[in-house]
């Protein structure tokens, strides 16, 4: 007879339950967990004075089709035991098809099993005979193996060895452990979940610091690429212009024509290489505005005179309806708001046929001053509507693809980057196709210019700060 007691304190078994259940539920990590589980019943139950000296937790590796190893408990047997073992603790698996050993029984079975023979609970990776040692060496004098369930499936088993009989161990003692191991299969599901979201948001927040490192090398590109691209384009132009303007010699007509076409696709594309440097300057953080106090309506006025021999050239009417009243200054970057009028009445004037007519128009109102541009174009349809203001879209109309000048898409969005910029916003508004359209932005007065006039933006439209200096 062994000097063990059979029972468990009866007055502290609920409340010492109740712990080791609060202990293992409020750990969140994985390996903490499962190493908790094996070593708490003994800390927390006493089952060291009971007879208990090594538990394991093992759980069960679907897609290799083993039983695994997770965790022993720190006990002076457990150690032995491992020092004893040729093949290391979280190498000893056990396939799922190995039906003679205790384990794969009670997984299959679902009820808890026992033996006097540790052998059956480590065949086949072990021997007899080293397993029969280390029985021999360690005291042990049975083993009792308890499946672990999740949701009505079975996902490993606990393993508890003892240094007294199967037969000796209290109904007490068996109703204790069958309690503890259905909550260790909840607090072992927990960890999984906890874990597997803590590693995909570890790999999220990789991915996403290789993408903004991958975005910071494509803006220094497209800065590097339009810089070496701009000089040679503007070159090529000054040099075509004048042979353009040449005087003595005359060109004949089909010279001419050349000539002509080749300026205007070098514009073009000096035009684009701006757009794209100026998209790579703002969505790193390092356009740089001149803020300065702005008449905002004599701006309107002149580039509308501007661009009304153009709209005569292409057949159409160009309006500027001027306010009635005294409108108060802004505070922007003149150039910047210019290029923002320019692209929306060139939108306009791209897009309407001959005969008909742009309409630009200056309100003031309460906190701002809204600048719209109608037209009586072919309009935008209702699909095309959330491409707009997008990098690289165009509309998809057969009349705007038939234009040899339709652009490359960054116009609309380089314009809505820079009045947002200005504290602004834009807006377009179409009955439909061939229906005309009209698009609008806002630059606020002066009063409420506390934002531009700090040394950094909060955030620009891609989310990265913007260099502003201000300027009376």
């Amino acid at each position: 007879m062994n000097s063990f007691s059979t029972t468990p304190k009866a007055q502290d078994t609920i409340t010492s339950l109740w712990k080791l259940e609060k202990i293992i539920l409020d750990t969140l990590d994985f390996n903490d967990v499962v190493q908790k589980i094996v070593d708490s019943v003994l800390s927390e139950l006493g089952y060291l004075n009971l007879g208990y000296c090594i538990i394991v937790l093992t759980l069960i590796d679907e897609k290799q089709g083993i039983l695994k190893r997770v965790s022993i408990s720190k006990t002076v047997q457990a150690q032995k035991a491992l020092e004893a073992s040729p093949i290391p603790f979280n190498e000893i698996n056990i396939p799922l098809n190995e039906t003679k050993n205790l384990l794969i029984r009670a997984l299959n079975s679902k009820t808890p099993m026992t033996s006097t023979s540790l052998y059956e609970v480590l065949c086949p990776p072990l021997s007899p005979d080293v397993v029969t040692s280390v029985q021999r060496s360690l005291g042990i004098k049975g083993t009792m193996v308890y499946p672990v369930s999740s949701k009505g499936k079975i996902i490993g088993s606990l393993i508890f060895s003892l240094l007294k009989t199967p037969d000796e161990v209290s109904p007490e003692e068996k109703d204790l452990l069958a309690s503890f191991t259905d909550v260790v299969g909840i607090a072992v599901e927990n960890a999984k979940l906890y874990s597997s979201l803590n590693e995909t948001t570890l790999k999220l927040k990789e991915a996403n610091e290789q993408l903004k490192n991958l975005d910071k090398l494509k803006d220094e590109f497209v800065s590097l690429a339009s810089h070496e691209l701009r000089t040679p384009m503007t070159v090529i132009k000054s040099y075509i212009w004048m042979f353009l303007h040449k005087k003595g010699d005359d060109l004949d007509e089909k010279e001419k024509t050349y000539l002509v076409r080749a300026y205007t696709t070098t514009e073009r594309l000096i035009k684009l290489v701006n757009d794209m440097l100026n998209v790579s300057r703002i969505e790193s953080g390092r356009l740089q505005l001149e803020m300065k106090d702005l008449d905002i309506a004599k701006l309107v006025n002149t580039v509308v005179d501007e661009l009304i021999s153009r709209a005569k050239e292409l057949g159409l009417t160009l309006t500027y309806e001027k306010p009635t009243e005294a409108v108060k200054m802004v505070n922007g970057d003149a150039d910047r708001i210019e290029e923002v009028l320019i692209n929306f009445i060139g939108n306009s004037l791209k897009f309407t046929p001959p005969g008909g007519f742009i309409k630009v128009k200056l309100e003031t109102r309460e906190k701002d001053i809204l600048i719209s541009i109608a037209d009586n174009g072919k309009g935008i349809k209702k699909e095309d509507m959330p491409k707009l203001f997008q990098k690289f879209q165009t509309m998809g109309n057969a009349f705007l693809q038939k234009q040899q000048n339709q652009g490359s898409g960054l116009g609309l969005y380089l314009s809505k980057s820079l009045v947002e910029l200005h504290g602004g916003r834009v807006s377009v508004e179409s009955a439909g196709e061939n229906k005309g359209a009209k698009f609008s932005f806002t630059i606020p007065y002066n009063e409420n210019k506390a934002h531009q006039e700090a040394a950094v933006l909060p955030s620009g439209p891609s989310g990265a700060g913007v260099v502003v200096s201000a300027t009376k």
